[in-house]
C-alpha cells in the first residue's frame, strides 16, 4: 500500500490520524508480562493519566516458542494479542505496535525464538569463523546476521502470520496507527567493525557492496593497489596494520553501514507486504555515528521516520542535549521511541519522578517533539513505573506523568518550534577512520552497552601515534570531535541555539540555517566538501569550518574545494574554537543572561502569535540570574513559573536542576 494511500502519516509535530493532528505521546505496556485480569486496569490508568496512545511489543518468542506452534492466547491467555488490543480501542487508546524480529526488552534471547537463534546458517561469525555470542547477563545467545538470508525468510513467514491480526486492528477500523521495522538495528551493540560478520552471506554482500560501488575490479585494484581478479576474491578485513592501504578498511567500514541499511531494507519490505495502512518507524540505539546515521535511515523508501532512544541518568543534560539536537537537526520528525521510564534490572539507579520529569521538560526545550515512555507499565526485569504490574498506580509518578501529559496537551506545546538558525555539522569520515584504527574490542567486557565492564583505560583502545590526518582530533572514541565539542561549548556560552547533524544531511536541509560550524581536518570527501561549498555561495550563508582547511581525499588525493571557497571569502577558518566570540560576529539571542548554566530557548507559534521561553538551571546549585531582552514585554507562567512583566531585562532565582516555562507575547513582533 502506497503512503498516498494511507490515512494516517508522521508530521513535523506528531502524527495525522485520519483528519486530524495529534501530539505524539505514547508509553509502553507489555501485555504478555501482565496478568489478562488485569490489562482493563492498566489500561485505564494509563487513560487517565492523559495518554491517548500506548506502545507494545508483538515478541515472536512468545508467540512461535517452537517453529509452527503459534500461540495467540488459545493456550496462555496472557498471550491474547488480539483480545488486548481489542481493550485498548474500548479504553480510546490508539496503539503502537512493534513486531521485532529483534526486540532487547529485556528477554532472555531478545525475542528471537531460541530454535531460530541454534541454526547456524542464521548465525553471524568471528573473523576466526566461529559464531559470535552475545554475553547477556541472563543468559548467552548467538547473534544473527543481518545477512542470512534464512533470517528473512523465517521473520516473513512470522510476519505474514501477524498480518490478518494487525491489520483487523489498523485505523480506520481499529486503534493501531504505527509500526516498527527492527529494534536498535546496530549489530546488538557491536559496533566495533572488526567483531563481526564474516559469515558466508555476509561475504557475499560485501562483494556485492563492492561492485555496486566500484562497477568493475579494475578500479577496485586501482583503489586498493591490489591484482584481483573478481570481487569475489576480495578478502574481508579483519584490522588495520600499519603500512598497508586504509582503503579496503574503509570499505570494511561502509559495509558495516551498508549491511545495517541493507537490514532495514528488507525489513520494511516485509512490512510493506503485510499491506497495512499505517506508516513505519525505527530507532536507533544511540549512535551519531558510524554504523549508523539518522539521515542515511530515512533516506530507505518507506521508512517514515528514524528515531533514537534515551535513558539519561540524573541531571544527564550533556548526553540529552546532543541526541535531541542531533533528532532535530537529522530527522524529519524529532521522536525519542524509547524514553526511560523507571529502570531496567541491573542498572542501579533509579531516577525519581522528580528527576525522570526534568530530563523530559529538557529533552522538549532541546526540540524533542514526539515520545514514547519506556515503560508505563511494570513487567519482569523493569521497575519504577507509574503503573504496578498489577494495575495499581505508584502514586507519585503517576502525579507527576500526569502533570506532565496536562503541561503537553493543555499548552499544546507540540504546536511549537524551535528555529534555530545555527547548524552544528559533525564529520561522519573522522568517525570512520577512528573505527578503522581501533586496536581494541572493548564491548567484549560487559553484557551490553549499559551495564560497566572492567575499568580499562581508553588510551589502551587508540593507536599510540595517529596518522598526520588526525592529529587536530585528539578523541579516540568514534562519535567525539573535540573542535566539535568546543563549538558547541563556545556557543552555549553564548546563548545561542543550534541543531546538529552529520556530513549525510541533504543539500536541503543545509539550506534551513543561515550558520553551519562544521569539523573538518586534513582530508574530506569530495561529495562533502562540494555540498558545504554549494551553501557557502547561498545569499547571506556562513560557513565556518576548522580546526584545518582539508587539502585531500581520504586517499589522499589532491581535494581543495573548501580550500577555494576559503580563498573567495566564502568560507572562514576557525583553528580554535574558544576564540570563535572574538573572530566571527554571531547573531545575537533573543534572550541572554549573564550565567551560561542557566540555558534558554524560544519556541514559536505563528497560530497563538506569542512565543514560549524555557530557562533551565542545568546544575545543583540556586542560581539567581537576570534574564535581558529588547523592549517591554508580559510573561505568563506556565510552568513553574510566575507572571511577571517589564522592559530589558527580568530577575529569576532557580532551584536546582528546575526547568520554567513563559508564555511572552509581544504583539509588534509578529505584525504583517
Amino acid at each position: 500500500m502506497k503512503s498516498m494511500d494511507k490515512q494516517i502519516a508522521f508530521t513535523k509535530n506528531g502524527i495525522r490520524v485520519g483528519d486530524r493532528e495529534l501530539p505524539l505521546y505514547s508509553g509502553s505496556i507489555h501485555y504478555w508480562r501482565m496478568e489478562r485480569e488485569n490489562w482493563e486496569k492498566a489500561l485505564k490508568n494509563i487513560k487517565n493519566m492523559g495518554f491517548d496512545i500506548v506502545e507494545t511489543y508483538i515478541p515472536w518468542a512468545v508467540h512461535e516458542p517452537m517453529r509452527g506452534d503459534y500461540d495467540f492466547g488459545e493456550q496462555d491467555k496472557k498471550k491474547d494479542v488480539d483480545f488486548f488490543l481489542t481493550l485498548c480501542e474500548k479504553t480510546g487508546l490508539y496503539v503502537i505496535v512493534r513486531p521485532g524480529p529483534h526486540i532487547n526488552a529485556e528477554m532472555t534471547l531478545f525475542g528471537y525464538p531460541e530454535w531460530l537463534l541454534r541454526d547456524k546458517e542464521i548465525q553471524a561469525r568471528s573473523p576466526q569463523g566461529t559464531t559470535v555470542v552475545y554475553p547477556y547477563v541472563t543468559k548467552q545467545f548467538p547473534i544473527p546476521s543481518y545477512a542470512s538470508s534464512r533470517l528473512y525468510e523465517e521473520t516473513e513467514r512470522y510476519f505474514q502470520r501477524l498480518a490478518p491480526l494487525i491489520r483487523k486492528h489498523c485505523y480506520p477500523r481499529g486503534g493501531i496507527i504505527a509500526i516498527q521495522a527492527d529494534n536498535e538495528t546496530c549489530n546488538f551493540f557491536r559496533d566495533h567493525p572488526y567483531i563481526l560478520d564474516y559469515s558466508r552471506e555476509s561475504e557475499a554482500l560485501f562483494h556485492r557492496m563492492l561492485q555496486e560501488k566500484y562497477t568493475s575490479v579494475d578500479k577496485l585494484n586501482e583503489a586498493y593497489g591490489t591484482d584481483y581478479s573478481e570481487f569475489s576474491h576480495v578478502r574481508m578485513p579483519v584490522g588495520y596494520e600499519a603500512g598497508q592501504s586504509m582503503e579496503p578498511c574503509f570499505d570494511w567500514i561502509e559495509y558495516k553501514e551498508y549491511q545495517i541499511l541493507d537490514a532495514l531494507k528488507k525489513m520494511v519490505g516485509i512490512i510493506e507486504r503485510m499491506d497495512l495502512p499505517i506508516p513505519v518507524f525505527h530507532n536507533c540505539a544511540y549512535q551519531t555515528y558510524t554504523p549508523v546515521s539518522v539521515c542515511r535511515d530515512e533516506e530507505i523508501r518507506g521508512l517514515d521516520v528514524a528515531g533514537m532512544d534515551a535513558y539519561p541518568d540524573p541531571g544527564d543534560t550533556s548526553m540529552l542535549k546532543e541526541r535531541i539536537r542531533y533528532l532535530a537537526g537529522s530527522s524529519r520528525l524529532p521522536f525519542v521511541p524509547e524514553f526511560g521510564s523507571g529502570s531496567w534490572f541491573d542498572r542501579g539507579i533509579l531516577l525519581t519522578p522528580e528527576e525522570e520529569l526534568f530530563g523530559y521538560l529538557y529533552s522538549i526545550m532541546n526540540g524533542l517533539k514526539a515520545v514514547n515512555f519506556y515503560m508505563l507499565a511494570e513487567r519482569d526485569r523493569w521497575t519504577g513505573c507509574p503503573v504496578k504490574n498489577n494495575g495499581e498506580i505508584r502514586q507519585n509518578w503517576y502525579d507527576m506523568f500526569a502533570s506532565l501529559t496536562k503541561l503537553l496537551k493543555g499548552q499544546e506545546l507540540w504546536k511549537y518550534q524551535r528555529s534555530p538558525k545555527i547548524l552544528v555539522l559533525k564529520n561522519y569520515e573522522m568517525g570512520r577512520m577512528k573505527a578503522l584504527l581501533a586496536v581494541r574490542n572493548r564491548n567484549l567486557y560487559s553484557s551490553n552497552c549499559f551495564i560497566r565492564g572492567t575499568d580499562i583505560p581508553q588510551e589502551l583502545f587508540f593507536p599510540e601515534k595517529l596518522p598526520s590526518c588526525m592529529t587536530e582530533d585528539g578523541t579516540g572514541h568514534y562519535g567525539r570531535e573535540e573542535w566539535i565539542e568546543k563549538i558547541m561549548e563556545a556557543l552555549d556560552e553564548c546563548h545561542l541555539e543550534y541543531d546538529i547533524s552529520d556530513s549525510f544531511l541533504p543539500e536541503d536541509r543545509l539550506a534551513g540555517y543561515d550558520w553551519i560550524f562544521a569539523s573538518s581536518y586534513e582530508f574530506m570527501e569530495p561529495d562533502v566538501q562540494k555540498k558545504l561549498a554549494d551553501y557557502a555561495k547561498g545569499k547571506d550563508r556562513h560557513l565556518c569550518i576548522g580546526p584545518v582547511l582539508p587539502k585531500y581525499d581520504r586517499r589522499h588525493y589532491t581535494c581543495g574545494i573548501l580550500h577555494g571557497e576559503w580563498e573567495a571569502g566564502r568560507v572562514m577558518l576557525l583553528e580554535s574554537p574558544q576564540e570563535l566570540k572574538n573572530q566571527i560576529t554571531l547573531p545575537k539571542p533573543e534572550y541572554t543572561c549573564e550565567d551560561s548554566q542557566v540555558e534558554l530557548s524560544v519556541h514559536e507559534s505563528m497560530e497563538e502569535r506569542c512565543h514560549l521561553l524555557f530557562a533551565a538551571n542545568v546544575t545543583g546549585q540556586k542560581k539567581d540570574v537576570t534574564v535581558s531582552f529588547e523592549g517591554y514585554r508580559k510573561w505568563t507562567g506556565i510552568w513553574n513559573a510566575k507572571d511577571v512583566e517589564g522592559a530589558g531585562n527580568i530577575y529569576i532565582s532557580m532551584e536546582p536542576y528546575e526547568i520554567r516555562i513563559w508564555k511572552i507575547r509581544r504583539e509588534e513582533r509578529y505584525a504583517g
